[in-house]
């Protein structure tokens, strides 16, 4: 289990150090299993964590960005009457893309450790 949390924890700071690129969340789960190994399943659980665990720093900075964005006038308002609909949508979205696109990428990160000789360990990098 510590195992696990660790890969998850590793793939989870991968994909807020990378967060200023596109997509940045599949890298963080494949990371995060293929460091830890097993079958699909675990690679899908490791990449769901890892996005759970990326998505806690992610949202500490997501909303005062879409509250400061709704002032500016992108969007709605923080006064309109839909604005508790909005960010329901928002959020929904901000986790299927974080969350969603981690666990996706765990699979990928079990795919390519399986099958090819890339050697992905993030110890070796950090």
């Amino acid at each position: 289990m510590r195992e696990s949390v660790t890969s998850a924890g590793i793939g989870a700071l991968v994909t807020v150090a990378l967060s200023f690129i596109p997509f940045s969340s599949v890298a963080g789960g494949a990371v995060a299993a293929a460091n830890h190994g097993g079958g699909y399943r675990t690679g899908v659980w490791l990449g769901t964590l890892a996005g759970v665990c990326a998505m806690v720093p992610l949202l500490a900075l997501f909303i005062p960005a879409l509250y400061i964005a709704g002032l500016l006038g992108f969007g709605i308002p923080p006064g309109a009457p839909g604005y508790d609909l909005f960010l329901a949508l928002v959020f929904a979205f901000f986790l299927l893309y974080t969350v969603g696109l981690s666990a996706l990428g765990g699979l990928g990160g079990v795919w390519v450790r399986g099958h090819t000789d890339w050697n992905l360990d993030a110890d070796r990098w950090l």
